[in-house]
């Protein structure tokens, strides 16, 4: 990106590469952006996994508790599948 800031303002390349201006520049002094979320694929393994090893006994709501219970952030919605 760094190349092509005489081309594109920093706002249209973050938009057409679909990232955060403030998640660049934090990736640009060597930190990381302040959210750590899983992929969809990454939280359905994981919720698949929590029920499997529970034997189905979790719905949505106890779903949701355990994982935020576990650090990961998620809600009612993105928990259903």
């Amino acid at each position: 990106m760094e190349m092509q800031r005489t081309n594109y303002t920093l706002d249209e390349m973050c938009a057409v590469l679909a990232v955060s201006e403030s998640g660049y520049r934090a990736w640009r002094q060597g930190g990381m952006p302040d959210r750590t979320r899983l992929t969809d694929a990454q939280l359905l393994a994981l919720i698949r996994a929590i029920h499997a090893a529970l034997k189905g006994a979790y719905g949505s709501p106890r779903m949701v508790r355990e994982l935020r219970g576990r650090g990961v952030p998620a809600s009612k919605e993105r928990s259903l599948w």
